[in-house]
C-alpha cells in the first residue's frame, strides 16, 4: 500500500502544475490585453486554493486509484497462493488484471490516457517476449520504422485533423514548431482556397524555406536542450543516486551526451517535418487544402531523426507516440463510423494491459524499460 503522504504529495504537485498552467494563461492574457481590469490581480488568484483542491472529488479519485491498484494487486497475490499458479506466473497475470479494474474510480478525462499508456507498454512487453522466445523474428530497425509510421500519422493530424489529437498535445506540438499556429494552419493547410498560399503570405516565415529551416534548427536546439535536461536528470535522481555518488564524472558525462543527442533529435525532427512540408507544397503549387500525402511523407521523413537517440531511448519514444496514435485512430474510427464508444472500455483495456505488464515485472523485468520498472517497484513492491 502506498503511504498516504506520498499520494498527497503527488496530488499537491498536480495541483501546483494546474496552478502554473493558470498563471501562464493569465500572464499571456495580461500581455495581450494591456490594462485589462480583469487581469490586473492575476497574482492573487494564480493558484487554485490548495486545501479546496486537495479535498476535491478529483483529488479523491486520483488518490483512490493510486492506493487501490497496489492494494488489490498484493491482496490477490496472497489469495492466489492457495492455488498452484506461481509456476507459470498466472498469479501475476490474474492479480494484475483484477487490480487494473481500479481505474474505474478515476475520472473519465484520465482513464483513456492511462489506459493507452498501459496498452503501449503491454504491446512492447508482448513483442519483446515473442522475440526472446523465438516466436517472432526481430525486425531490423523495427522501433525506428514504427516511430516513423507514428510520426507520419501525427504530422497528418496536426496539419489537417487536429480534432483527432488531445488538445494539450496538439498545442505542445504547435509550441515546439515555433512557426505554426492554429490560425495560420487553418489558412495555409485546411481551408479551401483558390490560389496557392506561400509561407510568407500565410505568416509562417519570411525567409526562403531552406534558410529558415537551417536557422530554425540552430535556434530551437537550446530550448529543446532545456526541455530534455530534467527528463534525463529525473531517472538519475530517482534510480541512480548511488552510482552518481560513486562515479559522478561518468554519470554527468553520460547525462551531457544524452541531453545533446535528445535535443538534436527533437530539433531535427521538427525542422524536417516543416521543411519537407514546405518543399512538397512549393513543388505541387496547389491551393489549400494541403494534399494528405504531404504531411504523411513529412512525418515519415522527420521520424528518421530518432536515429540520433540511442537504441534504448528509441523504444521509449515509440512507447510515447503509440498512445497518441491509437487515440487518434480510435477517434478517426468514431468519425468514420468504424468504431463505437464502449462505456468503461478504457478500464477493460487498462486491466488487460496490466496482465502482461505485471507478469513481465515479476518474471521478465528485462522486457520493461528501467523507468517503468522503477515506477512499478515504487508503487507495487
Amino acid at each position: 500500500m502506498i503511504p498516504y503522504k506520498t499520494i498527497v504529495a503527488m496530488d499537491v504537485f498536480r495541483i501546483l502544475l494546474k496552478g502554473a498552467g493558470m498563471l501562464h494563461k493569465q500572464k499571456k492574457s495580461r500581455s495581450n490585453c494591456g490594462k485589462n481590469k480583469d487581469v490586473g490581480n492575476f497574482t492573487n488568484n494564480s493558484y487554485p486554493p490548495l486545501w479546496k483542491e486537495l479535498f476535491s472529488k478529483d483529488c479523491f479519485r486520483f488518490a483512490s486509484f493510486l492506493g487501490l491498484y497496489p492494494a488489490l494487486y498484493n491482496l490477490f497475490l496472497k489469495l492466489c497462493q492457495n492455488y498452484d499458479l506461481k509456476k507459470n506466473g498466472m498469479n501475476y497475470v490474474i492479480s494484475g488484471g483484477i487490480a487494473g479494474l481500479s481505474l474505474f474510480v478515476e475520472s473519465n478525462m484520465r482513464r483513456r490516457t492511462i489506459a493507452l499508456f498501459a496498452l503501449a507498454r503491454a504491446v512492447g512487453v508482448l513483442a519483446d517476449a515473442a522475440n526472446r522466445q523465438g516466436v517472432v523474428r526481430p525486425i531490423p530497425h523495427g522501433y525506428t520504422t514504427l516511430f516513423c509510421l507514428c510520426c507520419s500519422f501525427m504530422v497528418y493530424c496536426t496539419a489537417l485533423k487536429p480534432q483527432l489529437l488531445q488538445k494539450g498535445y496538439y498545442y505542445s506540438v504547435l509550441k515546439w514548431s515555433r512557426d505554426y499556429t492554429n490560425s495560420n494552419l487553418e489558412k495555409v493547410f485546411r481551408k479551401q482556397g483558390s490560389v496557392f498560399v506561400s509561407c510568407a503570405r500565410g505568416e509562417i516565415h519570411d525567409n526562403t524555406c531552406t534558410r529558415h529551416a537551417f536557422l530554425d534548427l540552430l535556434q530551437s536546439w537550446p530550448g529543446f536542450a532545456k526541455l530534455y535536461l530534467p527528463i534525463h536528470v529525473a531517472p538519475i535522481l530517482l534510480f541512480k543516486r548511488k552510482l552518481l555518488r560513486q562515479q559522478p564524472k561518468k554519470v554527468l558525462k553520460s547525462l551531457l551526451k544524452n541531453v545533446v543527442m535528445s535535443a538534436t533529435f527533437l530539433s531535427a525532427m521538427v525542422m524536417l517535418a516543416k521543411y519537407v512540408i514546405c518543399l512538397l507544397r512549393n513543388m505541387s503549387g496547389k491551393p489549400p487544402p494541403l494534399p494528405a500525402y504531404i504531411p504523411l511523407l513529412a512525418g515519415l521523413t522527420c521520424g528518421l531523426s530518432v536515429l540520433f537517440e540511442r537504441a534504448s531511448r528509441r523504444k521509449e519514444l515509440v512507447m510515447f507516440l503509440i498512445p497518441h496514435t491509437i487515440n487518434a485512430l480510435f477517434l478517426l474510427g468514431l468519425e468514420k463510423g468504424f468504431c463505437k464508444y464502449i462505456p468503461y472500455g478504457s478500464v477493460v483495456v487498462f486491466a488487460a494491459s496490466m496482465m502482461p505488464i505485471m507478469h513481465a515485472y515479476e518474471r521478465e523485468p528485462a522486457t520493461l524499460t528501467p523507468f517503468i520498472r522503477g515506477i512499478l517497484r515504487y508503487f507495487v513492491s
